[in-house]
């Protein structure tokens, strides 16, 4: 077995690029119905960044990242459980820390299905396999501390998680807990 399994993609760049990019879009499309009203192009364009990178991406963060590895140690995660973590993984993602979870803390873990996403083999498309849904796989961990719920749908490089590595992480949560 591998020293470690990796699932979800961590955060990156690419959500905070993406919101200054749809602020620029609008910015000139804003300048070239209005050209002689500049101040008004800043101004949505402003709003249009703050709303994507404030609302947008925070509202759906957990599900296109969230990377999360397990070891023979323990469970690293990065916390986003409230709105100001989440914004500041999209725009300081260079500062993001990974939390441990030792395997002794753990006191319960269940693995169930949630909703159902486009089922095809990578998180940005590609072909679609039978069922066009499948259910998405999220491992519940439960410690004194609380509750984390940790997505497994997905590989750290955005493949489809297989039966195999959903056994592999059963297997070194039912070692720990002997």
């Amino acid at each position: 077995m591998e020293n470690e399994l990796r699932f979800a993609r961590k955060i990156s760049f690419k959500p905070l690029l993406g919101s200054i990019f749809l602020g620029v879009a609008v910015g000139v499309v804003i300048i070239s119905i209005f050209p002689n009203e500049p101040l008004m192009s800043i101004l949505c364009g402003t709003v249009a960044f703050l709303i994507d990178s404030m609302l947008i991406y925070p509202w759906s963060l957990k599900h296109f990242y969230g990377g999360w590895k397990i070891t023979a140690k323990g469970i690293y995660y990065i916390d986003d459980g409230t709105w100001n973590k989440k914004v500041k993984l999209i725009y300081l993602p260079f500062l993001q820390q990974d939390k441990f979870i030792p395997l002794s803390e753990i006191q319960a873990f269940s693995i169930i299905d949630g909703v159902n996403l486009m089922n095809s083999h990578n998180i940005a498309g590609g072909t679609l396999n039978r069922p066009i849904n499948r259910p998405e796989h999220l491992l519940i961990v439960e410690t004194r501390q609380g509750q984390v719920t940790l997505n497994l749908s997905w590989n750290y490089k955005g493949e489809a998680v297989s039966d195999k590595k959903i056994n592999q992480i059963l297997a070194i949560l039912k070692n720990s807990s002997r």
